[in-house]
């Protein structure tokens, strides 16, 4: 094993540590904005469909991310969902959620720069803002992870344990 493929576990543990932290804000974020709207005013209550998405994204999100930390770190090469391949369809799924998510919030929202300063415009822009940035760091997990299974032998290692270390041992 060479030395670079020593460091893509850290890589990713690392990277889904961020996108847990950018999950969590973005819960409290769209949380806060539809505890907002369903108590605007007396009859007047509403919400944003794509602010539950973005919720019930950011929820998956934190979930996926603590699992897979779990089992990289752990070093799990039994039980469910311990493969490349079990990681990229979940993975798969929860991109394409933020994908179409942050795609929508973002035309939806589009134009938030000229009520800059006022509550409401203030958490739908950080709204889109943690939305793009949980997209984009699962973009980067699903490059390293692309990266290191095509340094190490390709598409024939997608059935390996995606901890990615292994010549250490078989750790349950």
């Amino acid at each position: 094993m060479d030395s670079r493929s020593h460091h893509a576990p850290a890589l990713r543990l690392g990277l889904y540590f961020a996108l847990s932290l950018f999950s969590i804000v973005l819960l409290g974020l769209t949380a806060a904005r539809i505890h907002q709207t369903l108590n605007f005013a007396p009859g007047t209550s509403f919400y944003d469909p794509i602010v539950v998405e973005l919720l019930v994204t950011s929820a998956l999100a934190i979930i996926w991310s603590w699992f897979i930390i779990h089992t990289i770190h752990t070093i799990r090469v039994t039980g469910p969902v311990t493969t490349f391949w079990h990681e990229s369809f979940g993975f798969l799924i929860i991109w394409i959620m933020f994908l179409v998510g942050t795609a929508i919030a973002t035309n939806f929202w589009a134009n938030l720069g000229v009520c800059f300063g006022i509550f409401t415009c203030d958490i739908l822009t950080a709204i889109v803002a943690f939305a793009w940035l949980c997209f984009i760091t699962m973009t980067l997990i699903g490059f390293s992870t692309m990266l290191f299974l095509a340094r190490n032998n390709g598409y024939g290692s997608i059935h390996e344990p995606l901890h990615g270390r292994w010549g250490t041992g078989a750790k349950v």
